[in-house]
């Protein structure tokens, strides 16, 4: 059951940015930037997780690193906008690993999906075994990352 928040006040905002630059700060820390008892600290990190402010918490991992070389963005334009054509693609793109994110857009196509993957090769079996395996997509368009120029996660909490 998610806990009502009726307004982020100034602590809720301060939390919040605190947690999105580093999720594993202890409530001593908080505690001692916001002037307020841990315990006070600790309640309201749960009332934001509750109420669904706080999704998740989770290492941001370094691709590169990681051996994910190859970062994609494609559009994909499917022959229908029927809840049944969309459900069979979602379900398609949520069993696909490599896809690291799916938005649905307005223009000239429906979705528009960020890919990661080892190398060139890894992504043309990707397209060609599992993306062209959905008869519903009409057009899929790719382009190439060639560099990262910002990658933030951080959301820029509008203050009332």
């Amino acid at each position: 059951m998610e806990a009502a928040i009726a307004r982020l006040d100034r602590v809720d905002h301060q939390l919040l940015n605190l947690l999105q630059y580093n999720a594993k700060v202890t409530n001593a820390y908080l505690s001692q930037k916001i002037g307020l008892s841990q315990a006070a600290v600790f309640e309201r990190v749960r009332k934001l997780e509750n109420a669904g402010y706080i999704k998740n918490y989770y290492a941001q991992v370094d691709s590169a690193k990681a051996g994910l070389l190859m970062t994609f963005f494609v559009q994909i334009s499917l022959a229908s906008s029927k809840k049944d054509c969309v459900d069979a693609f979602l379900d398609k793109v949520e069993n696909l690993g490599e896809v690291i994110e799916c938005h649905h857009i307005t223009g000239s196509g429906n979705f528009l999906l960020k890919i990661v993957t080892q190398d060139l090769t890894s992504f043309q079996t990707l397209i060609m075994d599992e993306m062209s395996s959905l008869t519903d997509i009409t057009n899929i368009e790719s382009m190439v990352a060639l560099s990262c120029v910002k990658d933030s996660k951080v959301m820029p909490i509008p203050v009332d």
